[in-house]
């Protein structure tokens, strides 16, 4: 089943049209197929924040709860368990960098200065235009490239300040790189 990537506006709060009800409906049964019966819920997540903007608003969460036959509050305490997953409205893009142990021995600290310094943002926040959210991940698991970001699903690693205009520029484009 093809299921319609439409990309809604981050952050939508107002109340689920009967498109956005089945949307979840045939997302949730689309998953209970793929999975032999079981449920993945961080596949589901991340196809919501695919299709919602990167965020998941409230309204769509209580819809995809009641469908999972589980709480709000408990699928409140997963999404917000995940650094990987928001609540709160983020931009087009994604700027994850890593700053753990080997990624901030590596140079971690001088790719967040020169990102906050481009991008014209601190961490956590979004560029006034809404194409971009910087935010610091724990760990993206590709160590040995460090120091290493994402951006939305791409990965980049060996990075030196001087290799961030070109990524941004090509994600403002559109391109990976």
């Amino acid at each position: 089943m093809e299921l319609n990537n439409v990309t809604r506006p981050a952050g939508q709060a107002q109340p689920l049209s009967d498109e956005d009800k089945r949307f979840l409906r045939e997302l949730v049964e689309t998953n209970r197929t793929e999975h032999h019966g079981r449920l993945s819920y961080m596949d589901i997540m991340f196809e919501l924040e695919h299709h919602y903007g990167n965020s998941l608003p409230g309204p769509v969460l209580g819809e995809v709860a009641r469908l999972l036959g589980t709480s709000p509050a408990q699928l409140n305490g997963f999404v917000t368990f995940y650094t990987m997953l928001s609540t709160e409205p983020r931009g087009r893009h994604v700027v994850r960098v890593c700053t753990s142990g080997p990624c901030h021995v590596t140079g971690a600290p001088s790719i967040v200065a020169e990102l906050k310094q481009l991008l014209g943002v601190e961490l956590g926040e979004t560029t006034s235009d809404g194409m971009f959210t910087l935010e610091a991940s724990s760990c993206l698991g590709i160590c040995g490239v460090s120091p290493a970001l994402m951006i939305d699903d791409d990965a980049y690693g060996n990075l030196t300040p001087e290799d961030l205009p070109r990524i941004l520029d090509a994600k403002r484009a559109g391109g990976a790189q």
